[in-house]
């Protein structure tokens, strides 16, 4: 499911041109090129935490000046999608890789040690929520799959409050649930 919900994003990456490198991203401080600087490093993050081994940098623009450089001639295309893609597969490939399932690891940037089924849905989660922020940034519709939000609001409830139980996602299954992620993420429609 990863590696789908990736792909979605790498294609509103492919979207953006330099000019929308600036663009603000909905319910944040940072702009697209910010976010996707962010999203680069917790990949790498992820995946050096859950290999035992750091990962070296990434063959594209990895800091601002590079990324506010970096445009095709052609198309003004920054082409930020290459780059997004090589960063998801190298966490993705960690994650198939991770045959402890009950060892905690520290990612930098999570607030605690979490197992890795744990790990894998809060990246589902953090996925899905950073589409819909790029998507409404370049003033384009988001909408996951009902069974990826439903998903998602299920990370997002537990993250929010650890005891929850099932009930508490179906309550919010009734107002819609990628509605209710966006709220309980901080974001509206």
């Amino acid at each position: 499911m990863l590696h789908t919900l990736t792909e979605d994003f790498a294609t509103f990456l492919s979207e953006v041109t330099h000019s929308d490198l600036s663009s603000p991203v909905p319910y944040s401080t940072r702009d697209i090129g910010d976010l996707y600087l962010h999203l680069l490093d917790q990949h790498n993050n992820i995946a050096a935490v859950l290999g035992d081994r750091p990962i070296p940098q990434p063959t594209g623009p990895h800091d601002r000046q590079a990324l506010d450089t970096r445009v095709d001639p052609i198309y003004g295309s920054v082409e930020l999608e290459a780059g997004y893609r090589h960063s998801a597969q190298l966490m993705e490939n960690a994650f198939t890789a991770t045959t402890d399932t009950s060892r905690r690891y520290q990612v930098p940037g999570f607030p605690a040690a979490a197992d890795i089924a744990t790990l894998y849905e809060e990246q589902i989660r953090n996925t899905v929520i950073h589409t819909w922020d790029v998507a409404q940034a370049l003033g384009f519709p988001y909408q996951p799959a009902r069974d990826v939000a439903q998903r998602v609001l299920r990370t997002t409830v537990l993250r929010a409050t650890p005891q929850a139980s099932d009930s508490a996602t179906e309550t919010a299954n009734d107002t819609g649930e990628f509605a209710s992620v966006l709220s309980l993420s901080g974001r509206t429609r």
